[in-house]
């Protein structure tokens, strides 16, 4: 499958990792669906760096907690600017919060960004392509789940993993599904700190992950048509240490 000329999906797309792929795929001739929640600015500066490349791009606000504006998304994606064949969902809902600490409210709400939306924009995806035609989807994933100080979270993309797997046979054989489990990459959103040598001791590799090499690995992705089911740790070893 070829990036240049499909139209891709990016949720979170405005900020961070999301801006990184939304770029990469624009500047490998994709059209691009930034979607935003609350950040709204942001999303709207990455559509404008996007058209720089000469494709369409365009912003979409939705809050992916609610199913409806969630499965709505796809709809008003392909009748503005095409049909989604493209899907990378990269927004996540990130706290720290213990087993103790979680209430109801914070579950319903991880379970449905991190988990219930990416099913549900793959699903409306799947109804929405021709038979036969070709469609990618990547969800960006944690290299460690199991994180006492960040339970829901952690939970929520274990969930995200087998998901993924059981997508990419229902979805089979022409839309691959796949994830990235990242490493430190960027700072959490939620810490004030900059990333110091102890995070990039504990992996083989010695040092941060760069956005470069997330948008790579997904632009990679894409272009493999052999590859679904799979978890492709972008982490510099820390998941085998």
């Amino acid at each position: 499958m070829q990036v240049s000329g499909s139209t891709a999906l990016v949720t979170g797309g405005g900020r961070r990792i999301g801006r990184a792929i939304v770029l990469a795929l624009a500047q490998a001739g994709a059209s691009v669906a930034v979607h935003y929640n609350r950040s709204e600015q942001d999303a709207a500066e990455t559509v404008e760096v996007a058209k720089s490349f000469g494709v369409q791009a365009k912003a979409f606000g939705a809050d992916l907690a609610d199913a409806d504006q969630t499965t709505k998304l796809i709809d008003d994606v392909d009748s503005a600017i095409g049909r989604v064949n493209i899907l990378v969902n990269n927004a996540s809902a990130f706290s720290k919060t213990t087993l103790a600490e979680t209430s109801l409210e914070e579950w319903e709400s991880f379970m449905a960004i991190n988990f219930t939306a990416p099913f549900l924009l793959a699903q409306a995806m799947h109804r929405a392509l021709p038979e036969g035609e070709a469609g990618k989807v990547i969800n960006l994933n944690d290299w460690r789940t199991a994180r006492a100080n960040r339970f829901t979270y952690g939970v929520s993309k274990a969930a995200l993993s087998g998901l993924t797997r059981s997508l990419a046979v229902a979805m089979a054989p022409n839309v691959q599904v796949n994830e990235l489990a990242l490493g430190a990459i960027l700072p959490p959103a939620d810490s004030l700190d900059e990333p110091g040598q102890r995070v990039a001791k504990a992996a083989p590799a010695g040092r941060m992950g760069t956005l470069n090499e997330v948008s790579a690995a997904v632009i990679s992705l894409i272009e493999n048509d052999f590859i679904t089911g799979e978890t492709l740790h972008i982490d510099g070893g820390r998941h085998i240490r």
